[in-house]
């Protein structure tokens, strides 16, 4: 099995282990349909039950893995740059700043550099996400409305 590269918080699947990463994908949703739950085995035969918030996790991880996408491993209250909170909302930095400028996204300084809270990025998202839903609903209720409207 070969060693995957966490410096960094980054985990990237070996392409060698691709089948075996997908096998266990497979497997992982298996039980989580028939079970909802899982138990690890130790070496000596000893279980142990994973609690459901890991086991979600463990589905997270190895669904991407399988699909060879890498993973950002951090804990909610890191602190990132402009560029890593604009890439993860994937816009431009200039955009992000203009957010923070705003208000929108709390941020403080270290030095002459913003840090945000992943916490307070992620949060954004799903306001963001909330509101773009609220707004297509909106749409879809007008345009049933109108003459001619989707219906």
């Amino acid at each position: 099995m070969a060693a995957t590269e966490t410096r960094d918080k980054l985990v990237t699947p070996d392409p060698a282990e691709a089948q075996v990463i997908a096998r266990l994908n497979a497997e992982i949703d298996e039980i989580y349909r028939e079970h909802g739950e899982a138990r690890l085995v130790g070496p000596d035969g000893e279980t142990i039950g994973i609690p459901g918030s890991a086991f979600e996790a463990l589905r997270l991880v190895v669904d991407a893995m399988s699909k060879g996408q890498t993973l950002v491993l951090a804990p909610q209250e890191e602190e990132l740059t402009s560029q890593q909170a604009a890439d993860l909302l994937r816009v431009s930095r200039p955009h992000l700043v203009k957010l923070l400028d705003e208000g929108r996204i709390p941020f403080h300084r270290v030095g002459t550099h913003r840090r945000v809270r992943l916490e307070d990025v992620l949060a954004f998202r799903r306001r963001r996400s909330e509101e773009r839903r609220e707004k297509l609903d909106e749409l879809g209720r007008l345009s049933e409305n109108f003459e001619g409207g989707y219906r």
